[in-house]
């Protein structure tokens, strides 16, 4: 899939998306940068325990072989139900970020609901001595009033789909809160056999322009996912294999943040 808009929709946007994107305040990027991020539901989303758990297995022994680091998005509901499981990710190195609180849509929240939810994740997060920056929305289901609604909950990163190669100021404030976008995910993988290999291409496509242009890329995968079906593992290993073979940084999603935008301790516990 082309990264431009295509026809009628690049007849109707296309300049606004370029001044757009031409007022935002980018943030500078040493070099070309891969963030490693996952969406560990296990359950909440209504995904498989048992295949989240086996993938997440698999995921972490293969960074740990590469001696990487990733961030974990995680609903905060998982602090009440499924705890040992982040202190494993935490123990390993890992980052975890918020995946909302309970799979919920954001969009489809009044005002005042989206603001309940947002307490409810860091009270979740909280009482377990948690206090992640970065937030995700679950199933990707985000709008411009959860953009507002998160630097008052300390959240200094927003994790969304989002073609642009740099990270950039998403909403100001004291701090600002950032996008780091992520490029794709893997769910095409589920799909019929067109699909999934023009995804695998594009996952690694995405690398391969993030390493010419300096710029940055990521996937968000699903050790779920990626647990049902063995070539889906074997994929992303792949994937993972050629990344570090070309010499690109892989780094959590907190590490991508310039350093004046980088708390010290994103989530200790």
């Amino acid at each position: 899939m082309s990264d431009r808009p295509l026809g009628f929709l690049s007849r109707l946007f296309g300049k606004k998306s370029e001044a757009a994107a031409a007022a935002r305040v980018e943030l500078p990027l040493a070099q070309a940068t891969v963030g490693l991020c996952f969406d560990y539901e296990r359950g909440v989303a209504y995904d498989s325990e048992y295949l989240s758990d086996v993938g997440l297995d698999l995921v972490m022994k293969k960074l740990q072989h590469h001696r990487l680091r990733a961030t974990f998005h995680c609903p905060a509901k998982l602090c009440e139900t499924a705890f040992p499981k982040l202190e494993q990710i935490l123990a390993a190195g890992h980052e975890i970020a918020a995946l909302g609180y309970a799979d919920e849509d954001a969009r489809a929240l009044s005002l005042d609901a989206l603001k309940q939810m947002l307490y409810a994740c860091r009270n979740a997060f909280n009482a377990r001595g948690l206090q992640p920056i970065g937030f995700r929305a679950a199933g990707g289901r985000w709008d411009d009033r959860l953009a507002g609604e998160l630097g008052r909950h300390r959240f200094v990163y927003s994790a969304e789909h989002d073609h642009a190669r740099k990270l950039y100021v998403l909403h100001p404030g004291e701090p600002p809160l950032v996008r780091v976008p992520i490029r794709t995910d893997d769910r095409l993988l589920r799909s019929r056999a067109e699909k999934r290999e023009l995804a695998m291409s594009n996952h690694h496509r995405y690398v391969r322009r993030a390493v010419q242009e300096k710029s940055f890329a990521s996937v968000c995968f699903h050790p779920w996912i990626l647990a049902e079906d063995l070539d889906r593992m074997r994929h992303w290993e792949e994937w993972l294999d050629t990344a570090v073979g070309t010499g690109v940084r892989l780094v959590p999603l907190h590490e991508a943040l310039p350093p004046s935008h980088r708390p010290a301790s994103p989530a200790a516990p």
